[in-house]
């Protein structure tokens, strides 16, 4: 076997180590961890939206939407997931039901999804790193973030997780430009097929727009043609477009304009909250990557990473409003500057052999710790609470639907439906997997005129009345649901009791009790029948 053999299968097992901790990492008890967090209902509720026929927005008076922001965020994120899912038959497929263990699988499924892009991350990572800084660094980076505990929050099925696989290959091919610089067309496809990827990037969730100076610094870099950066930007600036297109096709847009406002003008912690989380999560990692940035500004004064971090960091302390899971776009860059420090480790030393084994070491320490903090976080069982709400909903619709006529138990069809009052985090499911004829109305606020059915089932969790009447807080309105929830009767209570067993006082679980608004951990279902 020649030497070059030997070399590609080396690399071919270096690359094999990182993938397959990524795939343990990511698709251990999808169902059990991370918490079920109430964005990802909301982005499966739109995707379902759009596997029933009834396109990518949802409108206005559409009783499961928010009335009064509809336009959020552009379309691809569940344009793909319904993409991806309806193809396998989503989710007739796994023959739903109305028991926790089936409410289990509807989550599943999708959350699998999201842990096989995060597998396809960590190979895109490998490669951009190996191709820009080398194996050993490339190694490091991918092994950090694979199993480093931060990179948990990828499991969770929201947009970020869904944009982080196109940006990372939108990097790639335009690296790979220079290989093709000479052969004429070809290197103007990969630089439009770069440009679809970021473009569909953008598409999904639009502050990645911040990223454009990277990539046309990569493909400048590599081929000196600027004529080549005019043909990625073209696809880049036109896909997003689609998205106020579409609200101006169908008169909207008017509220896509408000939609946009609200979301820049919405106001928390900012950035400085949001990295106070991550550091909360993963205090090695963000140490290593403050130190591992600084030496490649300062030191090495590498564009790469300056331009990966500094734009997206700018806009996000100007923007007011972010979440601690927005940065997820630098979680590669946290990894490469940290694996760029260490992999510099070895030039601190005189003896070249020892130099070069030192890295690998320093990684397996501190991706031991990494793996060991995530085996205990991703072991954990956080999410039943949620299956058994969702649950609970479904049977008592379904017990609505149907009744007896008289003592001999003969069943009758309810045709007129119930109205279900609750959040629509709790509902999308009774609604788009449950209720396929459409006989119920479901509703995440509530005008008392407009209610039409006898029957009324109430999903009541802490500022029931408030959340409920938010759209129309008007006294009589208030009133008006203040007397149903009094006249109706309590059918059951479910609690959440695994919030319990979080040692709330001790790394790593106290890093889980201050991401999010306070849980809920007690719903109530009445009914005034």
């Amino acid at each position: 076997m020649s030497r070059y053999s030997h070399r590609s299968n080396f690399r071919f097992v270096l690359l094999l180590i990182p993938i397959a901790l990524s795939a343990f990492t990511h698709l251990w008890n999808l169902d059990g961890f991370p918490s079920i967090y109430r964005d990802e209902d909301h982005y499966l509720r739109k995707t379902l939206h759009v596997l029933s026929g009834l396109g990518p927005q949802e409108k206005s008076d559409e009783l499961l939407s928010y009335p009064l922001h509809p336009y959020t965020h552009p379309y691809f994120g569940q344009l793909f997931l319904a993409a991806i899912l309806g193809g396998i038959g989503y989710p007739d497929s796994i023959n739903p039901s109305v028991e926790p263990s089936s409410i289990k699988e509807i989550f599943l499924v999708p959350r699998m999804l999201i842990g096989i892009l995060a597998i396809l991350d960590t190979f895109l990572l490998f490669k951009i790193t190996e191709r820009r800084y080398g194996t050993t660094t490339a190694v490091i980076a991918s092994i950090l973030f694979a199993v480093m505990p931060l990179t948990w929050l990828i499991r969770r099925i929201w947009l970020e997780p869904i944009q982080l696989p196109f940006l990372l290959a939108s990097i790639l091919v335009a690296m790979y430009l220079k290989d093709y610089e000479s052969k004429g067309r070809i290197v103007y496809v990969l630089g439009t097929v770069s440009g679809v990827l970021f473009g569909l990037a953008i598409f999904t969730k639009i502050p990645i727009f911040t990223l454009i100076p990277l990539i046309i610094y990569v493909i400048y870099s590599n081929s000196k043609n600027w004529k080549l950066v005019g043909t990625w930007l073209a696809p880049v600036v036109l896909i997003p477009l689609l998205w106020p297109l579409f609200a101006i096709l169908n008169g909207e847009y008017d509220q896509w304009v408000d939609g946009l406002l609200w979301q820049s003008e919405r106001e928390n912690m900012g950035i400085t909250g949001a990295f106070g989380k991550l550091f909360a999560i993963d205090p090695v990692l963000l140490l290593l990557t403050l130190a591992g940035t600084l030496y490649a500004v300062v030191k090495a004064r590498d564009l790469f990473i300056i331009l990966w971090f500094v734009p997206f960091i700018l806009f996000n302390l100007l923007s007011g409003y972010v979440s601690y899971w927005h940065p997820v776009p630098l979680f590669p860059a946290f990894c490469i500057g940290s694996a760029i420090l260490i992999s510099k480790i070895s030039k601190l030393l005189p003896n070249r052999k020892i130099g070069k084994v030192l890295p690998y070491v320093f990684v397996l320490g501190i991706g031991t710790y990494g793996l060991i903090v995530t085996i205990m976080l991703v072991t954990l069982n956080l999410t039943s609470f949620h299956y058994q709400v969702i649950s609970g909903i479904a049977n008592q619709i379904q017990n609505a639907n149907t009744g007896s006529i008289s003592d001999d138990s003969k069943e009758y069809t309810n045709k007129n439906g119930v109205t279900v009052l609750g959040t629509n985090y709790w509902l999308w499911i009774p609604k788009y997997i449950f209720d396929r004829d459409g006989i119920n109305e479901f509703r995440n606020y509530y005008n008392g005129e407009d209610i039409a059915t006898k029957k009324v089932i109430l999903v009541v969790g802490k500022d029931f009345v408030n959340d409920m009447t938010r759209d129309n807080h008007t006294k009589y309105n208030i009133e008006k649901l203040r007397q149903l929830l009094t006249k109706s009767d309590l059918l059951t209570v479910i609690k959440d009791n695994q919030s319990n067993s979080l040692q709330d006082n001790k790394y790593p679980f106290n890093s889980l009790t201050n991401l999010d608004p306070n849980p809920i951990t007690r719903i109530e279902i009445h009914t005034n029948y």
